[in-house]
């Protein structure tokens, strides 16, 4: 099969192409999981692995290096440094590093499985997943080729396939820290907490930082486990539902973002829809929403365990907790026992709050700007000859929505390939909760000069300030739609790209989403938008 990617089409060949690759994934499923692997067992660490287990990546890399001076086909060596490379962000000198050892071994499953890593890390996951296969060709019993596969069949709403490729990779490699951290995951709340800890016990790789957020995601795990609750469920019985917008207003009294009346505990709170708040929490039951401490205090909520909540951007985390509502009612539609994250902060324009759409992911969510509503309505009957893994589905695509696109979910994310006045394809997070569409420094630049630059991995994003280029005059292709948007300016996305494990290059924001009707399947990872240029944005910018 053959795709022919012209001008601004190029974002729908990505797609097609992805979702070519992982219909291959799905039929090789049966021969990806050999049954005749045997285990790996890890030899002592030389001193360049022990610097990055111990998180020190520089000289894990001056000691890798060293070592690769002397013997330049190891492919171990290898791995090693590019590891380091990638765990302080410098992808650009990661890929390089791999092209000098491929050279001498290109048919090294473990170089390629590197490769298809190193693309994933660069915002190419349709050139991972044909890199994963291929690799898996060269060593089905690759463990890493299977954790590569199930991180990209998860981002792809494969989610049956994910959780194979995992608990095989761990049957196999239950050593590689990377593996084992993943495999916890998915494991019950009270099987999850002696794990973290035996995990926490030695140094696997992790950065200081990481570490911290486990060892707070354990703490969190320990007070959820020790609070007599229900499970968070929907109650309500409504098929579909039909909620007007509540606007935001600026304070001049002007229309700048789209709200939704909620009660919390039978008490009005006014949130903002915000499709890209990301909890982070490692518990179950999370609602999306995020509330004032006013607005708790008024509902009646009581802590579980004190919380930071990280901003985006240079915006620092602020202090907050999770507590438990009773009830959450969104129109018609009612839950009960869901967690709530709240904040020690009065949300700007009279909002109390925000809230993310996850909570509505049993519904076909549309969200109709230029009609100021959002309609929930339901989702299409899965066939019966589809199975489940663990209480896990595939992605299924119904004949009904055979127009839908696939896009990349990471936790409550909506990830989609973008084309920006015709370049190759960026991935952009959807973001109502912005006005203005952004580019991260590093693709503002790209886009301007036609090139990348390491400078633009440094994080610091205060420092680029001066070297960030604004994108004037864009045309934005996604999803089947083409819009102009003036200006693009530059922000600091890598909490997208740390979040999703995958360069973040945007966000597209409200006043170009507020053009369009957006329905979104977080289910089965599908979304559509209509345009129609006579409907306009109902906002005032």
């Amino acid at each position: 099969m053959y795709w022919k990617c012209t001008d601004v089409r190029r974002f729908v060949c990505v797609l097609a192409r992805s979702g070519f690759a992982l219909l291959l994934l799905l039929i090789a499923t049966r021969s990806l999981l050999a049954d005749n692997c045997r285990v790996v067992h890890h030899p002592q660490p030389s001193e360049a692995d022990t610097a990055l287990l111990a998180g020190d990546y520089t000289k894990a890399v001056m000691l890798y290096q060293a070592a690769l001076a002397k013997s330049p086909k190891d492919a171990d060596l290898t791995i090693g440094l590019v590891h380091a490379l990638l765990r302080q962000h410098k992808v650009l000198e990661a890929a390089d590093a791999l092209q000098a050892s491929t050279k001498s071994a290109p048919d090294s499953s473990a170089l390629t499985t590197l490769r298809g890593e190193i693309e994933l890390r660069q915002g190419a996951p349709w050139k991972a997943v044909k890199t994963a296969l291929a690799s898996n060709t060269l060593d089905p019993c690759n463990p890493r080729t299977m954790l590569l596969l199930s991180r990209l069949a998860a981002l792809n709403s494969q989610h049956a396939t994910a959780r194979k490729m995992l608990m095989k990779a761990h049957q196999i490699d239950s050593e590689d820290p990377e593996i084992r951290a993943e495999w916890i995951k998915t494991l019950p709340v009270e099987q999850r907490i002696p794990e973290m800890e035996a995990y926490l016990e030695a140094p696997r790789g992790d950065s200081a930082d990481e570490r911290r957020d486990l060892q707070t995601d354990l703490g969190h795990l320990k007070s959820w486990a020790g609070e007599p609750r229900k499970t968070c469920t929907m109650v309500s019985t409504a098929a579909t539902a039909e909620i007007p917008f509540v606007p935001i207003l600026s304070n001049s009294d002007q229309l700048i973002a789209f709200g939704l009346s909620v009660k919390v505990n039978d008490h009005a709170a006014r949130l903002a829809i915000d499709t890209s708040y990301n909890p982070r929490l490692a518990i179950d039951g999370v609602s999306g929403l995020l509330i004032s401490r006013a607005a708790a205090r008024r509902s009646g909520l009581k802590s579980v365990f004190e919380n930071d909540v990280l901003g985006t951007g240079t915006q620092a985390p602020r202090a907050g907790f999770v507590g438990i509502a009773d009830s959450i009612a969104i129109g018609q539609v009612e839950f009960h026992n869901c967690a709530v994250q709240v904040m020690d902060v009065n949300f700007p324009n009279g909002a109390d709050g925000v809230i993310g759409m996850q909570i509505l992911s049993n519904f076909l969510i549309t969200l109709d700007f230029p009609a100021k509503k959002l309609v929930l309505e339901t989702l299409p009957i899965r066939p019966q000859e589809m199975v489940a893994t663990d209480k896990l589905y595939n992605r299924y695509t119904a004949p009904a929505m055979k127009d839908y696109t696939p896009f990349f979910r990471s936790g409550s994310d909506v990830i989609l390939p973008l084309s920006l006045n015709g370049s190759p394809p960026m991935l952009f997070v959807i973001d109502t909760a912005v006005g203005n569409s952004f580019a991260s420094p590093g693709a503002g630049y790209e886009l301007m000069t036609g090139h990348k630059d390491a400078k633009f991995e440094s994080r610091n994003f205060g420092a680029l300030r001066d070297a960030t280029y604004t994108v004037q005059d864009a045309v934005l292709s996604f999803a089947g739609v083409s819009l102009k948007e003036s200006p693009i300016f530059p922000f600091d996305t890598s909490r997208f790209t740390d979040d999703s494990g995958m360069e973040v290059s945007g966000m597209l924001g409200l006043k170009t989403l507020s053009r369009t009707t957006l329905h979104i399947d977080y289910r089965d990872g599908l979304l559509k938008f209509d345009y129609n240029p006579a409907r306009k944005s109902p906002l005032s910018y």
